[in-house]
């Protein structure tokens, strides 16, 4: 058990690095690294051919994916959003316009809860939200389980997304953390 305790304290330690890393990012480096990502995940194959897409709604700090959601969702595409429903319980519901957000929980938008929802089997690509990512598909999520909770839940190609700043060798894990397939950051596409 006190091997569980340290890489939990571990990723404590880590949580604050990173978050500190984040909060340093200034407004204008993070929109032009985040519209290198955006060209960069919409080059990849399986995002190029995917008919549904899953991706987050940024957080302060977070990489903006709001201009992908949109045009995926313009070619006619199904662009699914998470919504927290309980505790490491997110669903997954279709974004049906920016007009159609609720406020949900920690600041998240999250689309309301009359719309349409999808099962995450039905998902063809995970782009993650995380902290921090390992270039062995590692991830340092914010600390809730959600994301690890609905990844075991899907077999779509998961594509964690994050400034270059925010990607490492590895991170510490967990036997229950759930591991990605791809990692895209403004310099770099790391297929694992």
């Amino acid at each position: 058990m006190s091997g569980a305790n340290d890489v939990a304290a571990e990723k404590a330690a880590w949580r604050r690095r990173f978050r500190a890393l984040r909060a340093e990012t200034p407004p204008g480096p993070l929109a032009d690294a985040s519209a290198q990502i955006v060209a960069r995940l919409r080059a990849l194959p399986e995002v190029a051919t995917a008919r549904t897409v899953h991706l987050f709604w940024p957080l302060p700090g977070e990489v903006d994916l709001r201009p992908l959601a949109r045009s995926l969702r313009a070619e006619g595409r199904t662009v699914v959003l998470p919504a927290v429903v309980g505790p490491r319980a997110l669903a997954q519901r279709v974004f049906e316009g920016d007009e159609r957000l609720t406020d949900g929980p920690w600041g998240l938008k999250e689309p309301a809860p009359d719309a349409r929802s999808c099962h995450p089997r039905d998902l063809d690509v995970v782009l993650v939200p995380g902290l921090a990512f390992g270039r062995d598909g590692s991830r340092l999520g914010y600390g809730g389980g959600f994301y690890d909770t609905f990844l075991a839940e899907t077999t779509a190609l998961r594509v964690g997304v994050g400034l270059q700043s925010a990607l490492v060798a590895t991170v510490p894990t967990l036997p229950h953390d759930a591991c990605l397939d791809t990692v895209v950051t403004e310099g770099d596409v790391v297929r694992v």
